[in-house]
């Protein structure tokens, strides 16, 4: 009895320990939190500084090249490329027509730029991607075959079928520092830090990525739009490289289009002819594995699917890898969805939704759902701290969700939660003032703690007609995306 008290002390003294440390640090930050709050706008206030972005109507189009059944159109200030027939001609029709762009991608562009130049080594970042490639199905890879047939019929063979993957894999790889995989736990979101500030004191930086969808009360008809920022490095050029493709697979699948890069077999933000919409966001966890499916592929199934349901199944059977905030809008049941979504965890929200409250500073509304870089579950706001508080300084080591109470206010004052609740204030201050119309979405994404000087695309799907407005980086000097013209393409025309 005596050595089983021992021991019994012995313990409480160490959980106690541990409580007064974490204590102690909190203690840090409330003395130091006055200096690092995030100055915004009220709600309904617009100060002399709102960016109001224009919209390109009409945009001219012209036919650029031919390959096959596929064409290559600039469009606007965008380039456009239709691929039509089996997945290995769509990859031929890929790589012929783009083949100046991915050759720039992966010898001096973004691939040399994000991975070569920042100490990635090759034998490395090929065997990362070698686990994820595991999980692309057969007809994906049988494209990216047709791609390297594509590049070589204009003379280009110095791009292996292994390099090539990279431009699908590099998402997951860049979200942890050189030659550490997610199992090493050395860190999280490296690639640049004036996106990803996870490391830095001042908790507001580092804004990523935002979508936010509404409907019914909210827009004049009562349609559902879907408006969606894509955060991300801007100074390693991928933007120069970026292309809007729309897929016609004869496999029975119907056309759908993404917003992605040449050289890429699928992308992040994108809509189908099923007037569908998807766009992710990064969720840091501490579950994270690149023994999964890489989120450029499975956007792009997501697309193939006909309902929200087979929609949202394509996240729950996985295999996922690392963390992701997918965010999906119906046109035909004029509602969304959001999936919190990692190896380990898988939520699913939609409006107005009881699991989205106040014991975790959250608050959903009805007729439309907003998502950033954070998880709403208190399973996955620890998860979270386990991932990124280690690296903050003085650094915090959470473990459960009574931990994490005691930092909640920490949480509150980061920039995905003020994207956040920001964007829930937006909401509540229009209530009864009229529509919220595609050029206000517009104006939320270019304003506020959601405005990111890093903003890689930038778009807001009308899924009901199929239309999307679509903006672009600029490089030379670099404008993010939402600061730059939205051109409005009615994909009708295109699927």
């Amino acid at each position: 009895m005596a050595l089983e008290r021992k021991v019994f002390m012995k313990q409480l003294f160490v959980k106690e320990s541990r409580n007064f440390l974490l204590l102690f640090i909190v203690s840090l930050y409330l003395i130091f939190l006055p200096y690092c709050i995030y100055g915004e706008e009220s709600p309904s206030q617009k100060t002399e500084t709102w960016f109001v972005p224009k919209i390109i109507e009409n945009p001219e189009v012209k036919e650029l090249d031919k390959e096959g059944k596929g064409t290559l159109y600039q469009v606007g200030e965008l380039k456009l490329c239709v691929l039509e027939g089996s997945y290995y001609d769509m990859g031929v029709q890929h790589g012929r027509m783009l083949a100046k762009n991915i050759h720039h991608v992966f010898k001096t562009g973004y691939i040399k730029k994000a991975l070569w130049d920042r100490g990635y080594t090759p034998e490395y970042a090929y065997a990362q991607s070698a686990r994820m490639v595991k999980h692309i199905p057969e007809r994906f890879l049988e494209e990216a075959r047709g791609i390297i047939d594509g590049l070589k019929k204009v003379g280009i063979t110095d791009i292996s079928l292994e390099e090539l993957l990279l431009g699908t894999t590099v998402a997951e790889i860049l979200h942890f520092p050189p030659d550490s995989p997610p199992e090493s736990g050395k860190g999280f979101s490296p690639d640049s830090p004036e996106v990803h500030a996870v490391s830095k004191t001042d908790l507001t930086s580092g804004p990523q990525c935002t979508n936010f969808v509404f409907w019914g009360k909210w827009t004049e008809d009562g349609r559902i739009l879907h408006a969606r920022n894509l955060d991300w490095s801007c100074q390693r050029d991928a933007q120069d490289d970026a292309v809007i493709f729309v897929y016609h697979p004869t496999d029975g699948v119907k056309p759908y289009m993404l917003m992605g890069w040449a050289g890429g077999l699928g992308s992040l933000t994108g809509m189908n002819a099923h007037q569908i919409s998807v766009g992710q966001a990064t969720l840091p966890n501490s579950n994270s594995t690149f023994d999964g499916r890489p989120c450029f592929i499975t956007v792009r199934i997501m697309l193939e699917q006909d309902t929200l349901d087979k929609v949202v199944d394509v996240v729950l059977k996985g295999p996922e890898g690392t963390g992701w905030n997918y965010t999906i809008a119906d046109a035909k049941t004029n509602t969304a969805r959001c999936i919190e979504s990692d190896p380990a965890i898988k939520n699913v929200y939609g409006p107005n939704d009881p699991k989205e409250n106040d014991e975790t500073k959250h608050y959903g509304l009805p007729d439309m759902i907003r998502r950033t870089n954070h998880p709403v579950s208190k399973e996955g706001l620890v998860a979270l701290a386990k991932r990124v508080g280690p690296l903050i300084k003085p650094p915090l080591h959470i473990e459960t969700w009574e931990q994490f109470k005691l930092v909640l206010f920490l949480f509150t004052n980061h920039n995905t939660y003020q994207r956040y609740d920001w964007l829930g204030k937006q909401f509540q201050s229009q209530d009864g003032k009229g529509p919220i119309t595609i050029q206000t979405a517009m104006e939320w994404l270019a304003n506020g703690p959601v405005h990111n000087p890093e903003t890689l695309h930038s778009c807001v799907f009308d899924p009901k007609n199929l239309i999307i407005y679509a903006s672009i980086a600029q490089n030379n000097p670099i404008v993010t995306a939402s600061h730059c013209p939205y051109t409005k393409l009615d994909m009708k025309q295109w699927f």
